[in-house]
């Protein structure tokens, strides 16, 4: 059987002497989205810091196909998992194109110029995250909406297996929101990444993920599809409303949310 695009097994991280995650195990295979939720403070930033690297595991394991994190030295690891942060300020006053061509930074040599292949990547990166017209702009000029977007453009253009974004639709208005909830389930489909997609928005999460990770408290409280998970009782004690609400959406007929009240 072919082996998960990444793996986590009992992991255990944290910060000073207290642990923020227990236990966490689950599997992320190619060509499928989870949707991981929760309220703030749950873990949810921490866990994409435990799976990449930058906060060390305390205990368990993370594993990319057969190979274990920890044997993978961190260039590498770029070529196998892109990362969207949930905050990041513009360092350098790059325009948008360049600080897009940073995401082929561990796929060229390192005093290589950029090659035909990296500048295809920008391209379509940028016309995947809607900011062809803003190419030239300086980074330090953009909107909020439109940063949240070069930072997805960066990840898109390291073209790697593994996708893990933190609130990718942060800033972002409906319109760009929808898309890029369609740009990354069709990335799933059509080019077979595995991508995990922490978000505050339940409603599209459940609409374009194939599973939801439900988080509390550092752990996982339920993982399956947005119908199994999405049920009143868990919703109300996981985010402490009790006026939220399971149902169909009327138009798509996914499972969805909704307030009582």
């Amino acid at each position: 059987m072919k082996s998960p695009a990444l793996s986590a097994s009992d992991l255990r991280a944290g910060y000073g002497a207290a642990d923020v995650l227990r236990g966490i195990a689950f599997d992320l295979h190619a060509g499928e989205v989870i949707g991981v939720v929760g309220p703030n403070g749950c873990g949810k930033s921490t866990l994409l810091r435990a799976l990449t690297g930058l906060l060390p595991l305390r205990s368990g394991s993370v594993r990319f196909g057969h190979r274990d994190l920890s044997e993978i030295a961190p260039r590498e690891r770029a070529r196998l998992c892109a990362v969207q942060p949930q905050t990041e300020a513009p360092v350098f006053d790059f325009d948008v194109r360049r600080f897009v061509l940073l995401g082929r930074h561990a796929l060229r040599p390192l005093l290589g110029w950029a090659a035909t292949a990296d500048i295809t990547a920008v391209h379509s990166a940028l016309a995947c995250a809607h900011l062809e017209n803003l190419a030239g702009r300086s980074v330090r000029e953009l909107s909020a909406g439109e940063w949240q977007r070069a930072l997805l453009a960066r990840a898109l253009a390291q073209e790697t297996p593994v996708l893990l974004l933190d609130e990718p639709v942060a800033h972002l208005d409906p319109g760009h929101r929808h898309e890029v909830h369609v740009l990354l389930r069709d990335l799933a489909r059509s080019q077979n990444k595995a991508i995990l997609c922490v978000s505050h928005d339940l409603n599209l999460a459940a609409e374009f993920s194939d599973r939801l990770m439900v988080m509390q408290n550092g752990t996982i409280r339920a993982l399956g599809t947005p119908e199994d998970v999405l049920r009143d009782d868990l919703l109300q004690e996981v985010f402490d409303c009790d006026s939220l609400r399971s149902g169909k959406n009327p138009f798509s007929g996914k499972t969805g949310v909704f307030f009582a009240s």
